[in-house]
C-alpha cells in the first residue's frame, strides 16, 4: 500500500499527475450547464450547517448527510461560492481514483497500466455529474471499503482491518444504497474469512473498528443534538418506503424495477460493463480449482459487488453513474490474464475497449452533459453565470427547461427581492444556492421538493405527520414571517405545500407568474 523509497519521487510525480487530472476533468465537466435540482442540491444545506441550521434536526433530508457536512467544510475553507462546490466533488473524484491506484498496485500491474485504468476511472466517475451527488459519494466510499477489505485479506494488515468500517459508515451516511448492499456483501466475506482463517488478532482490530465507528456516529448525534427519532424516520424508514415502492411497482413509485427489466436497459445500456463482467465470471469459475485464495476472493468480491451496483442502478431514478466500473472490471480481468499467462494480444484488446468506452462516455456525459439532460441542448447558448453573482465564476449557465437569459432574469429579480426583505423568511426552491450566495439564512424546509413521495412524505404517505411536525417546528422556532417560492415554470406550486402547515394562514402575492411568489404568514382570524 505504500510507495517504495527508491521509487518515491518517480511514483509521487505519477500519482500527482493522475490526481491533478482527476481534479480538473471533474472541474471542467461541472462548469458546463445546470440541472437545478441536482446541480445545487448541497450548496445551501452545507451553508445552513455553518449557520447552525442542521439537516435531520432542523430540516428534512433522506439522503446525503455526509455530503452535507463535507459541503459545509468546503464552504468554510474556500468560501460561499460555486468553486467551493466543485472543489468538493473534484476532491471526491481524487479519493476514488487514489483508492483504485493503491489497490491495483497490490496486484503487481505495471505502472503504465495502472495509470491508464486510473485515468479512465477518473474520467468516468464523478465528472458524469460534475457537482456533488449523493449516489456517487456512496459509490466511491463503497469501492474504498471493497478495496480496503481485499487488501486487508491479502496483506494480513491489522490497521486496514480496523479501518474497513469507516468507509462503510461514510458511504451509508452519503446514500443508503448501494452502500447497504455492499455492507451485506462485505459482512458475509468477513464472516467467511474469519471462519476459515481464525485470525483472532485481525478479528479484534475489525471489531474495534466497528465499535469506534459506531461510537463516532453516536458522538456526532450527541454533539449536533440530532434526535435519534428524526434520524430513524428520515434516514431509515422513509427511504425504505421509496425502495419498497420501486421494487414492488407501487403506484406512488417514480419508477419500478419491473419496468427496468428489458433488453435495452439490462444489456444495451450496460454493454461495456458486460464486456468485462461476463469474462470475469467465466475466469472466476474456472479459477476455483487453482486454490488461489487471494485471486478467488478478489474475483468473487468484485462480481457480487458489481451485481449489487447494477441492481441499485436499476431501481434509481437517475442517469447511469456506474460507467467507471468499466476500467475496474477491465483491470481485474487483466490481473486474471496475467496469472493465467494468456497471450499478450488480449491485453491490447482490453486497452482498446476501455479507451473506446472512456472516450464515448466522456463525450456523451462530460462534454454533452447527458447526466443533466443537456445532451440535445445547444451549449453555445450558455451564459456566464457570474452575471447572477460574482461567486458563480467559471459556470456556464444553461438548463433544459428554459432559455438561459429568461431563467437568469427571474433568478436575479428573485435574489434582489429576497435580499431586500429583512423579515425572517423561508425559501422553497431547487435553486439551492440563494442562502450561500446572499450569505443570509433562508431556513430551508428540505433539500428537494418533489410531490411524489420520493423526496419527502406527502399527504398520502404514512410518515407525513412526521414531516409535517418537523417543518412546523422549523417555522415556529425560526419565527418565519414570509415564505417565498421560486422555481422553473410551474415547478414549485403553493397549492402543493399550503396544507403542510398547522394553524397558519397566508396572504399570497404572485411576483412572476408560475415562477416566483410571496406568501406572508398571517393570523387566521384576520
Amino acid at each position: 500500500m505504500f510507495l517504495k523509497k527508491e521509487k518515491l519521487y518517480k511514483e509521487a510525480a505519477v500519482l500527482l499527475g493522475i490526481l491533478t487530472y482527476a481534479y480538473f476533468v471533474n472541474w471542467q465537466s461541472g462548469n458546463i450547464g445546470v440541472m437545478p435540482i441536482d446541480s445545487f442540491g448541497f450548496l445551501d444545506t452545507g451553508y445552513s450547517i455553518l449557520k447552525g441550521h442542521l439537516p435531520i434536526r432542523d430540516f428534512w433530508i433522506f439522503t446525503g448527510l455526509m455530503v452535507d457536512y463535507m459541503e459545509a467544510a468546503f464552504i468554510y475553507i474556500f468560501g460561499n461560492n460555486w468553486n467551493s462546490h466543485l472543489a468538493h466533488s473534484s476532491f471526491m473524484n481524487i479519493v476514488g481514483t487514489m483508492g483504485l491506484y493503491f489497490f491495483l498496485k497490490e496486484y503487481d500491474l505495471k505502472i503504465s497500466y495502472i495509470v491508464f485504468y486510473c485515468l479512465s476511472f477518473a474520467t468516468l466517475c464523478y465528472p458524469l455529474s460534475g457537482t456533488p451527488f449523493a449516489y456517487i459519494h456512496a459509490y466511491i466510499f463503497s469501492l474504498i471499503a471493497i478495496f480496503t477489505l481485499l487488501i486487508a485479506i491479502k496483506k494480513n494488515n491489522k490497521i486496514l482491518w480496523f479501518l474497513i468500517p469507516y468507509p462503510c459508515l461514510f458511504g451509508f451516511l452519503s446514500m443508503q444504497t448501494p452502500t447497504a448492499y455492499i455492507l451485506i456483501i462485505l459482512l458475509i466475506l468477513v464472516i467467511f474469512h474469519f471462519y476459515k482463517e481464525k485470525n483472532i488478532q485481525n478479528l479484534k482490530f475489525f471489531i474495534f473498528g466497528c465499535i469506534s465507528s459506531i461510537l463516532l456516529f453516536l458522538l456526532f448525534l450527541f454533539l449536533t443534538q440530532t434526535p435519534i427519532e428524526n434520524f430513524i424516520y428520515q434516514y431509515l424508514l422513509f427511504p425504505i418506503t421509496i425502495g419498497e415502492g420501486r421494487i414492488t411497482s407501487k403506484d406512488i413509485a417514480y419508477i419500478s424495477l419491473i419496468d427496468q427489466i428489458n433488453f435495452k436497459r439490462l444489456i444495451g445500456e450496460f454493454k461495456f460493463i458486460h464486456i468485462f463482467f461476463i469474462p470475469l465470471i467465466f475466469f472466476a469459475l474456472k479459477n476455483i480449482k487453482r486454490n488461489d485464495k487471494n485471486l478467488n476472493t478478489l474475483n468473487f468480491a468484485i462480481i457480487i459487488s458489481v451485481f449489487a451496483f447494477l441492481f441499485n442502478q436499476l431501481i434509481t431514478a437517475n442517469q447511469i453513474y456506474i460507467f467507471s466500473l468499466i476500467p475496474i472490471l477491465a483491470a481485474i480481468v487483466h490481473i486474471n490474464f496475467m496469472i493465467l499467462k494468456i497471450d499478450m494480444r488480449f491485453f491490447y484488446l482490453i486497452i482498446f475497449v476501455v479507451l473506446f468506452a472512456t472516450t464515448k462516455f466522456h463525450l456523451r456525459f462530460n462534454v454533452e452533459r447527458k447526466f443533466h439532460d443537456l445532451e440535445n441542448i445547444d451549449k453555445n447558448k450558455a451564459i456566464e453565470a457570474n452575471i447572477i453573482h460574482k461567486n458563480f465564476k467559471n459556470l456556464k449557465w444553461i438548463s433544459k427547461l428554459d432559455e438561459p437569459e429568461a431563467e437568469i432574469e427571474v433568478i436575479k429579480q428573485a435574489m434582489e427581492i429576497i435580499s431586500n426583505d429583512d423579515r425572517k423568511k423561508t425559501l422553497v426552491t431547487h435553486y439551492q444556492f440563494m442562502s450561500t450566495i446572499l450569505d443570509k439564512p433562508l431556513h430551508i424546509l428540505n433539500r428537494w421538493y418533489l410531490w411524489d413521495n420520493n423526496t419527502h412524505p406527502t399527504e398520502n404517505h404514512k410518515y407525513f405527520e412526521n414531516y409535517k411536525s418537523l417543518i412546523n417546528e422549523n417555522i415556529k422556532k425560526n419565527k418565519i414571517e414570509v415564505i417565498y417560492l421560486l422555481g422553473q415554470e410551474n415547478e414549485i406550486k403553493f397549492e402543493n405545500i399550503e396544507d403542510y402547515f398547522t394553524g397558519i394562514c397566508f396572504e399570497n402575492k404572485i411576483i412572476i407568474s408560475n415562477r416566483f411568489s410571496l406568501h406572508e404568514l398571517v393570523n387566521c382570524n384576520k
